[in-house]
Formats: structure tokens, sequence, C-alpha cells
């Protein structure tokens, strides 16, 4: 799978959440599950690259909660298994 051009945050905040959800990804999260496991001066720009998350069509929203797409669920665990390397 080709790797998404993503930020470091945009990667961490997949991670989380494939982590928050024990790896299922037909998971729903609450936004204040994510942005609370985060410093506090991070917690403004979580928020937004979650939104840009969704725009990516990587995380999907519904009634404030998120899920995660195949296609971030896919890229999740690819980040998952090469060990924290995100230089391609």
């Amino acid at each position: 799978m080709k790797m998404e051009r993503l930020t470091e945050l945009e990667k961490v905040i997949l991670l989380s959440i494939l982590i928050l959800n024990k790896g299922v990804r037909d998971k729903d999260i609450k936004e204040d599950d994510i942005v609370l496991k985060f410093p506090m001066r991070q917690r403004k720009n979580v928020r937004r690259y979650i939104e840009k998350l969704v725009k990516k069509k990587l995380l999907k929203k519904k009634d404030g909660k998120y899920r995660m797409t195949e296609k971030g669920y896919k890229l999740a665990k690819e980040l998952l298994f090469l060990g924290g390397s995100f230089v391609r």
C-alpha cells in the first residue's frame, strides 16, 4: 500500500486510535477520548488534525464519534508494523 503523505501528528493520532480501540476497526471512539491522551498544549492541534484526517477519508465522523475507515485502518496497521519508521 502506498503511504499517504501525513504529518507526524496525524500518524500519531491514527496510531493512538488503533491502540485505544485495541486493534478493532469498527469501534467508535469519542473525540475527547483521543484528545485527552495528548499534552495540554497539543490538544487544540489534535482536534484540528482529526478533522483533517476526516477530510482525507482516513476517519469517519458520526454523532461526535470517530471510526477508522478501511484505508485509515490499513495505514495505521502499516505504521504500527514498520515500528515507528515514519520516513519513506
